[in-house]
């Protein structure tokens, strides 16, 4: 247990649980999943209701493992996991995680089911749905790095094939920087671990700084590489660029848990990388300047990535683009909270508890508002703000709930966004007091404005799809024009769905000191900080005068914003610069492609003949397997799943013709060698009779000649006039042995 006071140590409880739960939580929505592409090509409703099916088991069984994190710890291990181990070890924290990932996750399948219907390949977007589901819970439920690292990857993956889910040329190219961005960030990741492994011999989600110390300057490599790998899931600028390309192409649920759930789980890592991993044992150790200083990058990485977004979130008219760039601007709020907690060190729960509870805050709205687009996408066929408006009156229930889910994301009191943005803010505050830095106080100023950023582009988003004007909407309907388009009511599932996120957006906003003990408390005691200073978190009053004033003041300028881009129709020139993957991506592959390109000219003027063959191989090497992976990812992740029905086809005829054919054969071989060996056996134990017999007759004539007919014979009359005990046993042992071989002789046959 790692360091948390004298006093609030005594009150913590260790205790450890053995528990196969974390291994099924993973197993169940791989193997529901599967159950999901057989189903398909028989019943699609079955398969549907199977999907869901599944991820409420998933859910519930999450919620089994509540008792047990209550006290301490649930760990598995399972050492011989390809050689390397599989470490699961559930803390507080990754219960959270785990159980608000698979309550959003069966919310989001749940609408999927409805959402889905008029798309094609539904049976593989199931199945790589839940296949995902099982990696991400595998990512929270982990013990070591190289175990978060392998299901952090197959999440990865799996999730690619919901990106490029249409096929169109927008999406693969989407799907093509997602899943590059992935396998580079894993590589940054595994580089991390070598370098962690070669410092202190573990990889163990645990404080470990006393070991990276030691490592001089190569610290600051590990910590980039593990905000690297962890960064481009979790959308910091200038990580973010998958993230506005994925969102749009992608189904809506799908979105919907990029955004609100795997997201989190870069997050997740940077958790534990600069609030444990880079922490000492000792709660007060001087190394903990190492860690300020970490935090203090973090928190202006944080910043510049909540600003930077939700400028850009600002400039766009397509609904799931503003929410992409929202997702990374939120993403920016929490990057700061960790930051902060990093950079007070042992002081810094109030950080930690702004990032954890608008971590839980982010799942709910940011989901529900996908989804709730998604809705209007169903009906309309478009997302353009141009081609939207009006469209309250036709759905109620679902504007009533984005309503709610805009005012949280904005701050609005007795929302849930309010209550973590004023945590957050207060972590910031703590930050600038701690060593009265003022750049830090700009970063103070920085949130302030960018709270109001985010309540403009909330505003201009609400008002363009459910305000204002009918604008024809869609194009692609049901024949209806103007505002008397025929579309299809809201739904029960939809609001049902729809008022599960409200329901939970308002309980969190009026309720923030009861999720504050019951959820954020617990999970900040897993770590290492002051238990006066977590005390004072529980003490912390979200609800007053100065702390609403200044979330006004945010709210002010994001109105005074909205009526002033309003008069220009929200056009403002955005500066080249914002364009990180026009400035540096693509002039970076540019330069990748110069230099394989000029690798291949060297080939054709080297002199030394020696050389050509080599550089030949290494680059046809690396043409091959770049060729080999795309054709992998697209053509088992992109592509339908009838090679695995072919397979399984093939597999049925051999079950059916070719198993019965060689069982037959089988049997006939069985059946002869054993009869074979039975004869040889016999035959033997035969002789072995017939040699006992001639023995039995030599052994009972040497008796009489010994006892009744010694013939003149010195020796044999000595022994049978000295020895007649002897000679008594002999042949009671004789008789015995006789007996014996007859009952043997009667036996065999």
């Amino acid at each position: 247990m790692t360091w948390a006071g004298p006093a609030e140590t005594a009150k913590i409880l260790t205790q450890t649980v053995v528990s196969a739960l974390p291994l099924w939580i993973v197993l169940v929505p791989v193997a529901g999943a599967v159950l999901c592409g057989l189903a398909g090509r028989l019943r699609e409703d079955v398969r549907d209701w199977l999907a869901s099916a599944t991820a409420l088991a998933t859910f519930l069984l999450v919620l089994s493992l509540y008792p047990h994190v209550q006290k301490g710890e649930v760990v598995l291990d399972l050492p011989l996991f390809i050689g390397l181990g599989l470490y699961f070890r559930v803390d507080f924290m990754g219960f959270v995680f785990a159980a608000l990932a698979s309550f959003i996750w069966l919310l989001a399948t749940l609408y999927s089911t409805q959402y889905m219907y008029h798309e094609g390949a539904r049976t593989r977007y199931y199945l790589f749905l839940l296949f995902s589901l099982g990696g991400c819970l595998g990512v929270f439920l982990t013990a070591d790095f190289l175990s978060l690292f392998l299901f952090f990857e197959a999440m990865t993956v799996m999730s690619y094939a919901l990106v490029v889910h249409n096929h169109s040329d927008e999406a693969m190219a989407a799907g093509r920087n997602y899943l590059y961005m992935g396998i580079f960030g894993g590589l940054c990741l595994l580089g991390a671990m070598m370098i962690l492994w070669a410092a202190t011999g573990s990889l163990a989600i645990a404080p470990g700084l006393e070991g990276i110390a030691a490592l001089g300057g190569v610290r600051y490599l590990l910590a980039v590489l593990f905000f690297i790998g962890f960064g481009i899931k979790a959308g910091a600028v200038p990580l973010h660029i998958w993230l506005p390309q994925a969102h749009p192409v992608a189904p809506t649920p799908a979105s919907a848990l990029l955004s609100g759930i795997m997201i989190k789980t870069g997050a997740y890592g940077l958790i534990r990388v600069f609030t444990q991993l880079f922490t000492p044992v000792d709660g007060k150790s001087p190394l903990f300047k190492i860690t300020a200083e970490l935090g203090y990058w973090v928190i202006w990485i944080g910043i510049m990535t909540m600003a930077v977004a939700a400028v850009l979130a600002l400039s766009q008219t397509h609904a799931k683009r503003v929410l992409a760039y929202s997702s990374v601007s939120q993403m920016g709020y929490i990057l700061m909270g960790l930051g902060a907690a990093a950079y007070l060190g042992y002081k810094g729960p109030m950080g930690f508890a702004g990032l954890s509870y608008h971590i839980i805050n982010h799942a709910f709205f940011k989901a529900g508002m996908f989804l709730m687009v998604g809705a209007v996408y169903l009906r309309t066929h478009s997302l353009e703000y141009s081609r939207l408006g009006g469209l309250w009156r036709k759905f109620p229930v679902t504007a009533a709930c984005f309503l709610v889910a805009g005012a949280a994301i904005s701050g609005f009191p007795l929302f849930n966004g309010y209550a973590s943005k004023t945590l957050l803010h207060h972590a910031i505050v703590k930050a600038y007091g701690y060593q009265s830095l003022p750049s830090l106080l700009v970063a103070e100023k920085i949130f302030t404005i960018t709270g109001g950023l985010t309540f403009c582009y909330i505003l201009r988003l609400f008002t363009s799809i459910f305000l204002g004007r009918d604008h024809g909407h869609g194009g692609h309907g049901d024949g209806h024009h103007g505002g008397e388009h025929g579309f299809k009511p809201e739904t029960w599932l939809e609001r049902l769905v729809f008022g599960a996120i409200a329901a939970c957006i308002l309980a969190g906003g009026l309720f923030p000191g009861f999720l504050t003990e019951k959820i954020i408390l617990p999970m900040a005691r897993g770590f290492t900080y002051d238990a006066g200073y977590l005390a004072h978190i529980a003490e912390e009053s979200v609800y007053n005068l100065k702390d609403i004033g200044g979330i006004a003041v945010s709210l002010a300028i994001g109105a005074v914003l909205f009526m002033v881009l309003s008069r220009r129709a929200f056009r403002f020139p955005l500066p080249l610069w914002l364009s990180v993957e026009q400035k540096v991506y693509r002039p970076v592959l540019a330069r990748l492609m110069l230099v394989f390109t000029g690798a291949g000219n060297i080939l054709e003027s080297l002199e030394n003949k020696a050389y050509r063959p080599f550089l030949t191989r290494v680059l046809f090497l690396v043409t091959l397997y770049g060729r080999l992976f795309e054709a992998l990812a697209e053509g088992s992740l992109v592509g339908t799943i009838g090679p695995a029905s072919g397979l399984a086809a093939s597999v049925r005829v051999v079950e059916r013709k070719a198993v019965p054919w060689a069982g037959l054969y089988i049997r006939i071989l069985v059946i002869t060698l054993r009869d074979r060996i039975y004869d040889g056996f016999v035959c033997r134990v035969a002789r072995l009779q017939e040699q006992v017999r001639r023995a039995e007759w030599r052994a009972f004539v040497a008796m009489i000649k010994l006892d009744y007919n010694p013939r003149g014979d010195n020796v044999y009359r000595k022994l049978s006039l000295m020895n007649l005990d002897l000679c008594i046993m002999i042949v009671f042992l004789t008789l015995v042995l006789v007996l014996l071989m007859r009952f043997f002789s009667l036996t065999a046959f």
